[in-house]
């Protein structure tokens, strides 16, 4: 049920909403995924900037998934994007960081 009336023909009214809906995942992906929903100030630019820094991190990734993601991966949000190459990265990576020294103090562990 629409107030459209007889204005527009139907196709231009699921047209309509189908982009509606595409809009509104994508505030629900910037909200959930780069914290868009949170204003932790009281300072009015203090929350500005928050909100560009946050909208800048959202087209950054939406620029990244774009240029280097298969085609079929292109609409995977941003928390699977987190898991895979953050989350998983961090782990692999944990024991390059070691010092020079800590591999004589491993082989004392051991």
């Amino acid at each position: 049920m629409t107030s459209l009336g007889e204005s527009f023909s139907p196709q231009a009214i699921v047209h309509s909403y189908i982009q509606r809906g595409t809009m509104e995942n994508f505030i629900k992906e910037a909200k959930d995924g780069f914290g868009l929903d949170q204003m932790k100030s009281h300072n009015f630019l203090v929350n500005e900037a928050r909100m560009m820094l946050s909208l800048l991190a959202y087209n950054l990734t939406n620029w990244l998934r774009t240029l280097i993601f298969p085609s079929s991966s292109k609409g995977i949000q941003i928390q699977t994007i987190r898991t895979h190459l953050i989350k998983v990265a961090s782990k692999k990576t944990l024991l390059s960081n070691l010092t020079y020294n800590f591999v004589f103090q491993l082989n004392r562990l051991v």
